[in-house]
Protein backbone atom coordinates (compact mmCIF):
# COMPACT_ATOMS: atom_id res chain seq x y z
CA UNK A 1 0.00 0.00 0.00
CA UNK A 2 1.28 3.46 -0.83
CA UNK A 3 0.63 6.62 1.12
CA UNK A 4 1.72 9.91 -0.16
CA UNK A 5 4.23 8.28 -2.00
CA UNK A 6 5.70 5.95 0.52
CA UNK A 7 5.49 2.28 0.25
CA UNK A 8 3.73 0.67 3.65
CA UNK A 9 4.40 -3.28 4.10
CA UNK A 10 1.85 -4.86 6.22
CA UNK A 11 4.27 -5.16 8.98
CA UNK A 12 4.94 -1.45 8.79
CA UNK A 13 1.33 -0.81 8.81
CA UNK A 14 0.52 -3.62 12.02
CA UNK A 15 2.96 -2.14 13.74
CA UNK A 16 1.96 1.38 13.14
CA UNK A 17 -1.20 0.81 13.91
CA UNK A 18 -0.18 -1.23 16.88
CA UNK A 19 1.21 1.94 18.22
CA UNK A 20 -1.79 3.89 17.22
CA UNK A 21 -3.53 1.76 19.91
CA UNK A 22 -1.35 1.92 22.27
CA UNK A 23 -1.76 5.98 21.79
CA UNK A 24 -4.96 6.25 22.11
CA UNK A 25 -5.09 4.18 25.54
CA UNK A 26 -2.56 5.96 26.98
CA UNK A 27 -4.72 9.25 27.93
CA UNK A 28 -7.18 7.47 29.06
CA UNK A 29 -5.20 6.10 31.95
CA UNK A 30 -5.40 8.21 35.31
CA UNK A 31 -1.70 6.86 36.82
CA UNK A 32 1.51 9.06 35.19
CA UNK A 33 3.15 5.44 35.74
CA UNK A 34 0.70 3.73 34.02
CA UNK A 35 0.59 6.11 30.60
CA UNK A 36 4.58 6.40 30.64
CA UNK A 37 4.20 2.15 30.75
CA UNK A 38 2.25 2.07 27.85
CA UNK A 39 3.88 5.15 26.22
CA UNK A 40 7.10 3.05 26.25
CA UNK A 41 5.59 0.23 24.20
CA UNK A 42 3.95 2.61 21.82
CA UNK A 43 7.45 3.91 21.40
CA UNK A 44 8.75 0.52 20.46
CA UNK A 45 5.97 0.05 17.93
CA UNK A 46 6.49 3.43 15.86
CA UNK A 47 10.59 2.63 16.38
CA UNK A 48 9.92 -0.66 14.08
CA UNK A 49 6.64 1.12 12.23
CA UNK A 50 9.56 4.06 11.00
CA UNK A 51 12.46 1.93 10.33
CA UNK A 52 10.49 -0.22 7.77
CA UNK A 53 9.79 2.97 6.13
CA UNK A 54 13.03 3.91 5.97
CA UNK A 55 12.21 7.44 8.45
CA UNK A 56 14.96 7.14 10.06
CA UNK A 57 14.91 10.28 12.84
CA UNK A 58 11.72 9.12 13.62
CA UNK A 59 12.75 6.00 14.23
CA UNK A 60 15.91 6.88 16.80
CA UNK A 61 13.52 9.36 18.57
CA UNK A 62 10.79 6.86 18.86
CA UNK A 63 14.19 4.71 20.66
CA UNK A 64 14.71 7.53 22.79
CA UNK A 65 11.18 8.12 23.51
CA UNK A 66 10.90 4.34 24.84
CA UNK A 67 13.72 5.20 27.03
CA UNK A 68 13.01 8.61 28.59
CA UNK A 69 9.82 6.71 29.08
CA UNK A 70 11.03 4.01 31.16
CA UNK A 71 13.73 6.56 32.86
CA UNK A 72 10.62 8.82 33.38
CA UNK A 73 8.66 6.32 35.52
CA UNK A 74 10.78 6.61 39.05
CA UNK A 75 11.58 10.84 38.66
CA UNK A 76 8.71 10.79 41.61
CA UNK A 77 10.24 8.48 43.83
CA UNK A 78 13.65 8.75 43.15
CA UNK A 79 15.18 12.03 41.99
CA UNK A 80 18.62 10.14 41.28
CA UNK A 81 16.52 9.49 38.14
CA UNK A 82 16.55 13.25 37.11
CA UNK A 83 20.45 13.08 36.09
CA UNK A 84 19.22 9.56 34.37
CA UNK A 85 16.53 11.62 32.05
CA UNK A 86 18.54 14.58 31.45
CA UNK A 87 21.09 12.62 29.92
CA UNK A 88 19.37 11.60 27.67
CA UNK A 89 18.07 15.59 26.49
CA UNK A 90 21.76 15.32 24.35
CA UNK A 91 20.84 12.14 22.25
CA UNK A 92 17.91 13.83 20.53
CA UNK A 93 20.41 16.69 19.15
CA UNK A 94 23.22 13.57 18.39
CA UNK A 95 20.31 11.64 16.82
CA UNK A 96 19.05 14.51 14.92
CA UNK A 97 22.80 14.92 13.49
CA UNK A 98 23.24 11.05 12.66
CA UNK A 99 20.23 10.99 10.76
CA UNK A 100 19.56 14.30 9.37
CA UNK A 101 17.51 14.70 6.33
CA UNK A 102 15.85 17.94 6.27
CA UNK A 103 12.69 19.12 7.89
CA UNK A 104 11.16 15.42 8.71
CA UNK A 105 14.28 15.77 11.37
CA UNK A 106 13.62 18.94 12.15
CA UNK A 107 9.79 18.29 13.11
CA UNK A 108 10.66 14.78 14.90
CA UNK A 109 13.40 16.36 17.09
CA UNK A 110 11.31 19.28 17.89
CA UNK A 111 8.22 16.91 18.73
CA UNK A 112 10.40 14.65 21.01
CA UNK A 113 12.36 17.49 22.43
CA UNK A 114 8.74 18.64 23.58
CA UNK A 115 7.64 14.97 24.77
CA UNK A 116 10.71 14.98 26.88
CA UNK A 117 9.79 18.47 28.70
CA UNK A 118 6.49 17.18 29.00
CA UNK A 119 7.42 13.19 30.77
CA UNK A 120 9.94 15.49 33.27
CA UNK A 121 6.64 17.05 34.63
CA UNK A 122 5.74 15.06 37.83
CA UNK A 123 2.09 16.85 37.59
CA UNK A 124 -0.52 14.94 35.58
CA UNK A 125 -2.15 18.15 34.07
CA UNK A 126 1.31 19.89 32.87
CA UNK A 127 2.72 16.62 31.35
CA UNK A 128 -0.69 16.10 29.34
CA UNK A 129 -1.02 19.61 28.39
CA UNK A 130 3.00 19.66 27.02
CA UNK A 131 2.25 16.39 24.99
CA UNK A 132 0.21 17.70 23.39
CA UNK A 133 1.62 20.74 22.22
CA UNK A 134 4.45 18.59 20.50
CA UNK A 135 1.60 16.68 18.47
CA UNK A 136 1.83 19.60 15.20
CA UNK A 137 5.89 18.37 14.75
CA UNK A 138 4.83 15.03 14.83
CA UNK A 139 1.70 15.77 12.21
CA UNK A 140 4.77 17.74 10.16
CA UNK A 141 7.21 14.83 10.35
CA UNK A 142 4.66 11.97 9.30
CA UNK A 143 3.34 14.14 6.80
CA UNK A 144 6.94 14.57 5.52
CA UNK A 145 7.76 10.58 6.13
CA UNK A 146 4.57 9.40 4.44
CA UNK A 147 3.27 7.63 7.38
CA UNK A 148 -0.72 6.69 7.22
CA UNK A 149 -0.04 4.90 10.97
CA UNK A 150 1.35 8.38 12.54
CA UNK A 151 -0.93 10.95 11.19
CA UNK A 152 -3.79 8.27 12.17
CA UNK A 153 -1.57 8.17 15.68
CA UNK A 154 -1.69 12.06 15.97
CA UNK A 155 -5.06 12.39 15.24
CA UNK A 156 -6.60 9.98 17.69
CA UNK A 157 -4.11 10.80 20.21
CA UNK A 158 -5.30 14.62 19.86
CA UNK A 159 -9.18 13.59 20.16
CA UNK A 160 -7.64 10.75 23.36
CA UNK A 161 -5.95 13.52 24.82
CA UNK A 162 -8.59 16.50 25.20
CA UNK A 163 -10.70 13.81 26.76
CA UNK A 164 -8.27 12.84 29.44
CA UNK A 165 -7.46 16.57 29.79
CA UNK A 166 -10.58 17.74 30.44
CA UNK A 167 -11.23 14.48 32.50
CA UNK A 168 -7.99 15.70 34.69
CA UNK A 169 -9.32 19.34 34.94
CA UNK A 170 -12.85 18.39 35.95
CA UNK A 171 -11.35 16.02 38.86
CA UNK A 172 -9.16 19.05 40.37
CA UNK A 173 -12.07 21.15 39.82
CA UNK A 174 -13.89 19.27 41.93
CA UNK A 175 -10.84 18.93 44.74
CA UNK A 176 -11.70 21.07 47.73
CA UNK A 177 -8.98 23.99 47.89
CA UNK A 178 -6.94 23.97 51.53
CA UNK A 179 -7.63 27.09 53.29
Amino acid sequence: MQFLGQEQTSLALALGLSGVALNVLWPQLKGRTAMLAVQAVSGICFLAHYALIGATTGSLMNLLATLQALAAIPLGTRPGFRMVYLLTLPAIALALAFSWTGWPSVMAALGMAGIAVGRYQLNVLPFRIILMVTIPFWVGHNLLVGSLPGLLSDTLVTASSGVGLLRVMREARRRPVAA
